[in-house]
């Protein structure tokens, strides 16, 4: 790669003893967050240093972590970079136990008091650690537990350790064989590519020898995950949460509410989905469509290869309704070397933004020339926008953001860029596959995220009310929301029932529904930027400026888009619907 397509670490550490002095630097902030320790009850003042150090050391371990992981990412055969990104990793350790104590402490603290120490100014930018604390005082345990808890994390994490290390280096799967008899082979990063095969033999066998091997090991994956479930349901009732789900949605500044709305919003529309796939069935001139017609691609349209820099052009055209400023901030980000471009050897796959306070924002990139690539520099961009402005206004502990908000700024700049291209599009049959891509999209996010989520909703809640079960209830439980969310023109293969067993996600208990209520929030934004609402551009960047000096809800709520309120969700679907009505007129 060109050296203008690569990051430029010397922008963090110019040399190695620049990077050793900063590790000195952290300790030290480490050291002086550790000397507060039992002192957070003595008043305001040492309250206030102590988050003043915090910050400091917060500060120096972003610059360092976020240094020794791209490094690593570069070049992951690099002995060296492989050793400073494992030192790192200890500090970080090192740095968490340090600071333990600080939320224990406080919590020990009346309410009253904490409350007057708002009144102090210099308190002001700490408020919503305050209140937070405030609320959740029932649910931090002592400064003992605590701590032995932060001990055992480890351990409460080997459900999902053991299943990463078997799912991806023990399971052999059986070759798929083509219409040549050349045997290919078949893995799990393969699997998609074989479902968006034109050839239907091809994405047979590959859904067969998928799940043939989670068929032979569905008690071995069964205990891994209700072993999971169970530990979250008992540490929820060890903090005093009603349930699990409960536990969840407070930790990401939501609440039940939205869960169950998205859920009950999801079911009352699945006709549109049931529509889509009767859609698809015809297509492929089918009666009904197999679980593995699913994915492949109905409209049969070449992939333009899209240069790195056309594809540049192309987000900028397609982002701006986002106005000049934030257009000028995505040219900076192009013209100095914020992204890490072009794949290549022992670098690592897929893409992501990671920020650096008081820098700005790197992206990584594997970019093939392919219109996805394109999507993906307008995802990425997002988050680091979201960032940049988060960072610029807040500091280093306000400008970190929920998950719940996390999704919403890039999956806007996707909305936004794909809308552009639709219209821009004179041929019918290429707007159609754009069309359809867009439609894909959403189905897979919004529609099976909620699948997901219901299916978690179910397992966690019979687990929570004693009742046993097996693998044979878990098959079930997933073969009948299958069935109910793509309806009668799907023939629903038995195969299918395995399928939650080789959902990663499902051991980050409650976390793909954000994925759901993430992209109903950005299709909300993104229609109301379309439609040039007078000075609501400048209301999206305030709320993204904002970072999580607010609660996740209340930010959204910023941008007119309630999570708790169904209109919300009917917003979306109509979206959907109309694309889906688009596609129909185009065909």
């Amino acid at each position: 790669m060109e050296e203008k397509n690569t990051w430029n670490l010397k922008e963090i550490f110019e040399d190695e003893s620049k990077l050793e002095w900063a590790i000195g630097e952290l300790y030290s902030y480490i050291e002086n967050v550790k000397s507060y320790r039992g002192k957070l009850a003595s008043g305001v003042d040492e309250v206030y240093n102590c988050y003043k150090t915090l910050e400091k050391a917060l500060e120096w371990h972003e610059r360092i972590y976020v240094y020794s992981m791209m490094k690593y990412h570069q070049d992951m055969a690099n002995q060296e970079s492989i050793k400073l990104y494992k030192r790192v990793e200890k500090i970080t350790a090192e740095f968490s136990e340090a600071e333990s104590f600080i939320s224990p402490e406080m919590s020990k603290i009346e309410d009253s008091v904490l409350e007057s120490y708002l009144e102090d100014p210099r308190m002001k930018e700490y408020e919503k650690i305050i209140k937070d604390l405030i609320k959740s005082k029932k649910h931090i345990l002592t400064e003992e537990v605590e701590e032995i808890l932060a001990k055992y994390s480890e351990v409460f994490g080997a459900a999902e350790n053991t299943y990463d290390i078997f799912t991806n280096t023990e399971l052999e799967f059986k070759d798929v064989i083509d219409g040549n008899g050349e045997h290919l082979k078949m893995n799990a990063a393969l699997f998609s590519n074989y479902l968006m095969n034109k050839d239907e033999n091809i994405r047979k066998q590959a859904f067969e020898s998928m799940y043939e091997i989670y068929k032979k090991h569905i008690n071995t994956i069964t205990e891994l995950y209700l072993t999971r479930v169970k530990q979250r349901t008992i540490s929820s009732k060890l903090r005093n949460y009603e349930s699990s789900l409960d536990a969840a949605t407070d930790n990401d500044d939501s609440n039940v509410g939205v869960y169950k709305t998205l859920v009950s919003q999801m079911n009352k529309y699945l006709y549109l989905n049931h529509e889509y796939m009767d859609l698809k069935a015809k297509l492929l001139g089918k009666e009904k469509l197999n679980m593995y017609d699913v994915y492949v691609n109905t409209l049969d349209v070449e992939d333009r290869k899209i240069s790195y820099e056309e594809g540049k052009q192309m987000v900028l055209d397609g982002l701006n309704p986002l106005g000049e400023k934030y257009i000028s901030m995505l040219k900076t980000a192009f013209e100095n070397r914020w992204l890490d471009v072009y794949e290549k050897e022992n670098k690592r796959g897929g893409a992501y933004s990671v920020s650096i306070y008081g820098l700005h924002p790197f992206v990584l990139l594997n970019y093939i020339n392919s219109s996805r690539d394109v999507s993906t520099i307008a995802h990425e961009l997002g988050h680091s926008m979201h960032s940049y402005y988060s960072g610029k206004n807040q500091n280093v502990i306000n400008a970190n953001y929920t998950i719940m908000v996390a999704e919403v700024a890039s999956t806007v700049n996707e909305i936004l860029l794909a809308n552009y291209l639709i219209n821009k599009e004179q041929d019918s049959k290429r707007k159609a596959a754009l069309i359809n891509e867009q439609l894909d999209t959403i189905r897979a996010t919004l529609i099976r995220q909620t699948m997901f989520a219901e299916f978690e909703e179910i397992v966690h809640s019979k687990v929570e009310d004693g009742e046993s079960l097996n693998a044979e209830s878990l098959n079930s439980i997933y073969y009948d929301l299958v069935k109910k969310y793509f309806g009668e023109k799907c023939a629903i293969n038995e195969e299918i029932k395995y399928e939650w067993a080789r959902i990663p996600h499902f051991y980050s208990c409650f976390y793909v529904y954000k994925y759901a209520t993430g992209i109903t929030s950005a299709i909300v934004i993104a229609s109301k930027i379309l439609s040039g609402e007078e000075g609501y551009v400048d209301r999206y960047i305030n709320m993204l400026s904002q970072g999580g000096s607010k609660d996740s809800l209340t930010l959204l709520k910023m941008v007119d888009v309630d999570l708790e309120k169904e209109e919300t969700y009917e917003k979306a679907f109509e979206y959907f619907r109309k694309n889906l009505e688009e596609l129909k007129n185009l065909l």
